[in-house]
């Protein structure tokens, strides 16, 4: 492998404390069934060479960081950057669950969701992008790492791998991102490109 590489995955399964916080409301912690997708990761990264284990301080990623870590022998790094898509607490209060549901599905699933779109009065997927973008550019000006694995969300890793590929408008969300999955990002001249995406180990087909 030529130049350096990123490992960008999203956590494994999670039990959402209701319908309404699916996507990117709560904090819930994996379900068995995730533990177990994250548990057959681990065993495959066991022969892939890591310097460093970042991930979201959301607790669903900092699990599935840990799990992996644990094979590895090495520490999980949080960065407040690599948190999934925020809402306003503002906007959510008084809300039903029903009204919030569907607003989350309307956000994440539309064609017409726009890059500068606020999240339920929050964060646009620009902004997503650019503290992402901020995450990599202060990772790679650091010269003692060569390959790295960073564990993070659907909305985040989706502006990643947007900025991956070049893509600066149009439909956001474009990137199916899988519990557990595995994208990956190489940077050749510092360039970055897209090598995987959506890999998981328990649907490889997406059957």
């Amino acid at each position: 492998m030529d130049g350096r590489r990123i490992y960008l995955m999203r956590h494994g399964e999670t039990l959402y404390q209701s319908r309404a916080t699916e996507g990117a409301i709560g904090n819930g912690a994996l379900t068995e069934r995730g533990r177990e997708q994250i548990a057959a990761v681990a065993l495959l990264f066991r022969g892939v060479p890591l310097d460093r284990i970042y991930a979201s301080p959301l607790s669903r990623a900092r699990e599935t960081a840990q799990i992996i870590a644990g094979e590895k022998g090495l520490d999980v790094v949080l960065s407040p950057d690599l948190r999934e898509i925020t809402p306003s607490d503002e906007m959510l209060a008084g809300k039903s669950t029903a009204a919030i549901f569907q607003e989350v599905q309307r956000f994440f699933k539309s064609p017409t969701t726009s890059w500068d779109e606020p999240y339920l009065g929050g964060e646009s997927f620009r902004q997503v992008q650019e503290r992402g973008v901020r995450f990599l550019d202060s990772l790679l000006s650091q010269a003692d790492w060569q390959t790295v694995l960073v564990v993070a969300h659907g909305g985040i890793n989706n502006a990643l791998i947007a900025y991956a590929t070049g893509v600066t408008g149009g439909r956001v969300f474009n990137v199916e991102q899988d519990f557990g999955c595995i994208n990956i990002i190489d940077f050749v001249h510092s360039r970055p490109l897209l090598r995987l995406a959506n890999f998981t180990l328990y649907d490889q087909l997406k059957i």
